[in-house]
C-alpha cells in the first residue's frame, strides 16, 4: 500500500490549523480512548476527568468508560467496595467485566459482594493472584433473576492450593437456571469487611482440621450480612479450644426456616444468638463429643440435670440443650421437624423442649443416652397441677401435633417403656385427637426392644409402625 505524500508546513503560524489539539477531538473518540485507559489504570476513569472540564462531562456521562472494573486488595477493602459501587452506578445499564487482583483468597468475598445485587450486567470475571480464574457470565447470569446459593468453604492453609478453583458452578442437573457461588477462605471474613448480601442459602464447610481456633463471631457476622437467608448450613469446627467466651451479638434472620448444624462445637453459640421467629426445620447431626466445651456459661439451665441420668456426652448434651431452651425462650420458632442424628440433650432439656414444641410434627433421633423418663413424656398426662381444683383427670399430651416418630440406636430406652408409651398415646390420640395422631413410628436397633415389643406395637399400631 502506498501513502500519498502531505506536504506540510510546519511553521508556528500552520502547526495549529493543521494538527488539532486532544481537547478538540469529538466525544466518540474520546470515549473510544477514555476506556481503552480504563481497560489497564483502574482509576482512569477519575484521572481522566481532572484534565478538563469538558473531559470531565465526557468521563462522567460515558457509560461506556466505566464497563471494566478492577480492584486489588492490596487498598483498603472499604475503598474498593466504595470503588466499585461508583463504576456500578456510572456504567448502568451497560455489561461489567470485573477484574479482580488478589493477594489473600479471604477477600475474594468482600470484593465481589457490591457486584452481587447486578449479576445480570457481569460480562466477565477475572481473577489473578492467590488463585486464576476467568470465566464468562453474560451467557450463564442472563438465565437467573438472582443468585441465591453461597457455599464458603474453610481450608487450612496448606490445602488450600487443593481447592476446586470454579466460582460459579449449577446447582444440579435438575436446576439448570440455579447457580452456586462458591467461596475457598482460610478464615472467615469479619463483619466489618462485608456488606450485605441477598443470598437465601448459605452453607460454611470446614473442609480440613483448621489450626485456628472456633470464633462464634466471624460466623453471626456472616450471618448478620446475610439478612435474606432462609436456609444455614454450617459443618465443621469440633475442637474444643479454650477461646474466652465474651458477649455475642444476637443475629435476626425473620426468614430463616432451615438450619442445619453438623460436626460442630458451636451449637450452643449459634442456636442461643439468632432470632429466627419463623424457623420450621432444625437438623442436628454428629454433635456429640465426650471432652469438656469451652468457654464456661452461667446462665439459667447450666445447673445440673435434676434426673442425673447418664451420658456419655454430657458437655454437648448440655450444649446442644441449652443452645435450644435459648432460641425457644428467644423467638419460640414454629419448628414442624427435628433431628438429632448422633446428637443429644440432657433429660431437663428434653423436658423443657418437649413441653414448649407444641407445632412439632417429625421428630427422629439418633444414638441418643435418652432414658425412660424422656420417652414417657409422651405419654398422655393430667394437666391438672392440683386434684383438688379438678378432680376429674383432664388429660393431654406434649407435643401434641406428633405424627411421625423415629428411634435409632437408642440403647438406653427400655422396650417396655416404648411399648407402653406409645400404646398409651396412639389410644388417646386415636380417640380424641385423630387429626393429630401418630402416622409413622419406626424404631429400629435399639437393644432393650425386641420381637415381643414389635409384636405388640404391631397389633395397636398396624401398619404405621415400622422396624427399618
Amino acid at each position: 500500500m502506498e501513502f500519498s505524500t502531505i506536504s506540510v508546513d510546519a511553521s508556528p503560524s500552520h502547526s495549529h490549523s493543521l494538527i488539532p489539539p486532544v481537547g478538540n477531538l469529538p466525544a466518540e473518540l474520546l470515549i473510544e480512548m477514555f476506556a481503552f485507559c480504563a481497560a489497564e489504570d483502574p482509576l482512569a476513569p477519575l484521572t481522566l476527568g481532572t484534565v478538563c472540564r469538558f473531559w470531565k462531562k465526557v468521563v462522567d456521562e460515558s457509560p461506556r468508560v466505566w464497563q471494566v472494573v478492577i480492584l486489588d486488595d492490596k487498598r483498603y477493602i472499604s475503598a474498593s467496595q466504595s470503588q466499585a459501587k461508583l463504576w456500578i452506578s456510572r456504567s448502568a445499564p451497560l455489561q461489567l467485566d470485573v477484574k479482580l487482583h488478589v493477594e489473600d483468597a479471604n477477600n475474594t468475598l468482600p470484593l465481589l459482594a457490591p457486584f452481587l445485587p447486578v449479576l445480570h450486567r457481569w460480562r466477565r470475571l477475572t481473577i489473578s493472584g492467590a488463585r486464576e480464574e476467568s470465566i464468562r457470565l453474560s451467557d450463564t447470569f442472563s438465565r437467573l433473576d438472582t443468585l441465591n446459593d453461597l457455599s464458603i468453604s474453610v481450608y487450612d492453609d496448606e490445602d488450600a492450593t487443593d481447592a476446586c478453583r470454579s466460582t460459579f458452578v449449577q446447582y444440579s442437573p435438575l436446576w439448570p437456571n440455579r447457580m452456586v457461588m462458591n467461596i475457598w477462605l482460610t478464615k472467615l471474613p469479619h463483619a466489618e469487611s462485608m456488606i450485605p448480601l441477598q443470598f437465601t442459602s448459605l452453607s460454611i464447610t470446614e473442609q480440613s482440621p483448621l489450626t485456628t481456633q472456633p470464633d462464634p463471631t466471624a460466623v453471626l457476622g456472616l450471618l448478620k450480612s446475610c439478612p435474606q437467608l432462609e436456609s444455614f448450613t454450617l459443618s465443621g469446627w469440633m475442637e474444643a479450644e479454650n477461646y474466652r467466651y465474651h458477649p455475642l451479638p444476637v443475629v435476626s434472620l425473620p426468614r430463616l426456616h432451615t438450619l442445619h448444624l453438623r460436626r460442630t462445637t458451636l451449637t450452643r453459640a449459634i442456636l442461643s444468638h439468632i432470632d429466627a421467629p419463623v424457623l420450621s426445620k432444625l437438623y442436628l447431626a454428629n454433635l456429640n463429643i465426650s471432652h469438656r466445651i469451652s468457654p464456661e456459661y452461667l446462665e439459667p439451665g447450666d445447673s445440673e440435670d435434676e434426673a442425673h441420668d447418664y451420658s456419655q456426652s454430657p458437655w454437648s448434651d448440655q450444649a446442644t440443650g441449652m443452645g435450644l431452651r435459648n432460641l425457644i425462650a428467644r423467638c419460640n420458632p414454629p419448628l414442624k421437624a427435628l433431628e438429632m442424628d448422633y446428637s443429644d440433650m440432657r433429660t431437663k432439656d428434653f423436658i423443657y423442649v418437649f413441653d414448649h414444641l407444641t407445632e412439632l410434627e417429625d421428630f427422629l433421633i439418633v444414638a441418643s443416652d435418652m432414658s425412660n423418663t424422656v420417652i414417657r413424656l409422651l405419654k398422655p398426662y393430667d394437666e391438672a397441677a392440683d386434684p383438688c381444683l379438678s378432680p376429674a383427670p383432664s388429660l393431654t399430651v406434649r407435643l401434641p401435633h406428633l405424627r411421625n416418630l423415629e428411634l435409632y440406636n437408642c440403647h438406653r430406652i427400655s422396650g417396655d417403656a416404648i411399648v407402653e408409651t406409645l400404646m398409651q398415646r396412639v389410644k388417646y390420640t386415636d380417640r380424641f385427637a385423630p387429626e393429630d395422631t401418630m402416622e409413622e413410628v419406626i424404631i429400629a436397633d435399639c437393644e432393650q426392644f425386641n420381637y415381643q415389643h414389635q409384636d405388640m406395637l404391631s397389633k395397636e399400631m398396624g401398619l404405621r409402625f415400622k422396624m427399618d
